[in-house]
């Protein structure tokens, strides 16, 4: 083997490294920085808990052109009428969900001298049978012959779920 084909042939493998990490970071670009840290908020002490909430808490910093970057690093206060914690962004908070009666979230973060504060309601919606037809019937070609409902071959039930949050620091 000559010098050269060594060389060219290293130089592709290092084009295929290098188009692989640019992949890499341009897909870590489009879901934001990966979330490892976790805060958790137990439940046990309430009596009408319905389960666990889960939503991220993001920050963000807005350049005059609109383009957001994340803050890494701030720490929010978070507060409701029922418990209150504490984060580092970014970070899964976990809450006791109790369905639609679930409190408001209020946010405070910091960052040096950045602040910005925002809420987050409970969201609750219909999650009817994935088959399910809108239509509320009757229907006489199935049995039993009467009366199909919203859903038509499946129950529907709420879910009620907290959305993401993402701060602007200012």
């Amino acid at each position: 083997m000559s010098r050269g084909h060594a060389l060219s042939e290293g130089g592709r493998s290092g084009g295929a490294a290098l188009g692989i990490l640019l992949g890499l970071m341009l897909a870590g670009c489009a879901s934001g920085v990966p979330v490892e840290r976790q805060v958790v908020v137990p439940g046990a002490r309430f009596q009408a808990v319905q389960g666990e909430a889960r939503l991220t808490v993001r920050t963000f910093l807005e350049d005059e052109a609109g383009e957001r970057q994340e803050v890494l690093g701030a720490n929010c206060a978070v507060r409701s009428s029922l418990y209150e914690t504490e984060l580092v962004t970014p970070s899964v908070l976990v809450l006791p969900n109790f369905g639609p009666q679930s409190p408001e979230l209020e946010f405070a973060c910091r960052a040096g001298e950045l602040a910005g504060a925002g809420r987050a309601d409970i969201d609750t919606f219909w999650r009817s049978y994935p088959g399910g037809w809108g239509y509320p019937g009757p229907y006489p070609w199935r049995p039993p012959y009467g009366w199909g409902g919203w859903g038509l071959y499946g129950p529907a039930y709420p879910v009620s779920d907290y959305p993401n949050v993402s701060i602007t620091l200012r």
